[in-house]
């Protein structure tokens, strides 16, 4: 469909098919999960009845990064209401984060992905905390509790939707998002 095809772009590019490398069964393990672009209350209830059950049982941390405050964000433990269009610089700054927090698995990387020469020193460039916040005009403080978070969580599972995939920058998103 028309309103996937930013998200199967950016699968295709980042996987070389259109896949996606997740299931229900991951929300009831995870012990954060990062819904970016989606009211999911509203729009995947199913899916937000899951996260929820995980929430009660497991105590699962949900951060909503939605530039609207929306029902999702009433369960929330942290919302990032980010400046629409700026979803790539937050990625790119977590990214970079996880890199500087040691928690990126640079053998996992070297035997399996491909990464350019240049990505590092690149990604490095304009993607600290407070350019970041800036960029994204959210405050620091919370900025770097989600950093810190999802640093700290290796069992995080990322949900995006519509929000990111309806743009022109759709599929530079998903990019960004598959990249973390």
């Amino acid at each position: 469909r028309l309103c996937m095809s930013s998200a199967v772009a950016g699968y295709v590019r980042a996987f070389g098919e259109d896949v996606v490398p997740a299931s229900y069964d991951d929300l009831d393990a995870a012990d954060l999960i990062v819904l970016v672009g989606s009211n999911t209350a509203w729009c995947h209830p199913v899916v937000y009845q899951r996260i929820v059950a995980a929430r009660a049982t497991r105590g699962t941390r949900i951060v909503v990064i939605d530039p609207r405050r929306t029902e999702t964000c009433e369960d929330a433990d942290l919302h990032l209401p980010v400046r629409p269009g700026t979803d790539v610089q937050l990625m790119n700054g977590l990214l970079a984060w996880c890199r500087e927090a040691g928690v990126v698995d640079e053998a996992y990387l070297s035997a399996h992905v491909a990464v350019p020469d240049d990505f590092w020193a690149a990604l490095g460039e304009g993607n600290d905390l407070w350019s970041t916040a800036r960029t994204c005009d959210v405050p620091p403080a919370d900025l770097r509790r989600f950093y810190e978070l999802f640093a700290a969580t290796p069992r995080t599972v990322t949900l995006l939707s519509q929000g990111i995939n309806q743009s022109i920058r759709g599929t530079d998103q998903v990019n960004a998002i598959v990249n973390v």
